[in-house]
């Protein structure tokens, strides 16, 4: 399982933004994590990350499921946002982390929202309710009429990326308008999965 999921990452990295390819030294051997571990990195590195709108993977299959809603192309890292209604916001760019643009007064993510070519998509964060989980292992229900924003991170990626990341997205998606609800969804494998997905052999 371990070869396949580093296989995934080197794809991942290999087609994500350019800031993720300088990290490829030092991503980690994906190790098998469980709930509490995790909690306990988010403490130790003091990241910007709050338990109670904490993700994670239900299983394995999560992968090829959020790869979807980025037309079968999964990179790290990334946000996936959602308007009121439920639907997918599709925004091309390669990164959606992004420093607000000092020649700009409109925040990225307000321009986001407001651009009406992006508001019709098919894609429902429905979808995601099936494969994704809380703290608790619970299967995840996304409140309706509310703005959301699902920052990805994973602890291969080191403290220093992932405290880059997140504080950058936060910034941006705190400082919208548009009151944005922000969670944050952990891409490492757990070992709540199913024997042969958690798998080190």
């Amino acid at each position: 399982m371990i070869r396949k999921f580093s296989i995934l990452v080197m794809i991942l990295v290999f087609l994500s933004c350019q800031p993720v390819l300088r990290t490829v030294a030092g991503i980690k051997k994906p190790k098998v994590e469980s709930i509490h571990s995790l909690e306990q990195y988010i403490q130790k590195e003091s990241l910007p990350i709050g338990f109670a709108n904490s993700l994670y993977l239900s299983g394995y299959y999560g992968y090829n499921d959020l790869a979807i809603f980025r037309d079968s192309l999964f990179r790290l890292p990334d946000t996936y946002l959602f308007n009121k209604k439920g639907g997918f916001v599709e925004e091309t760019q390669m990164c959606l982390v992004k420093k607000k643009d000092e020649g700009l007064a409109t925040n990225y993510y307000d321009m986001i929202f407001e651009d009406s070519m992006l508001q019709f998509n098919a894609k429902s964060i429905s979808q995601l309710e099936g494969f994704i989980i809380d703290q608790h292992g619970e299967s995840v229900r996304f409140p309706e009429n509310q703005n959301i924003a699902i920052v990805l991170w994973a602890k291969f990626m080191g403290s220093k990326k992932n405290r880059k990341v997140l504080e950058t997205s936060n910034q941006q998606l705190k400082d919208s308008n548009k009151n944005i609800q922000i969670y944050y969804l952990n891409l490492d494998m757990l070992d709540s999965w199913p024997e042969e997905e958690a798998s080190t052999e």
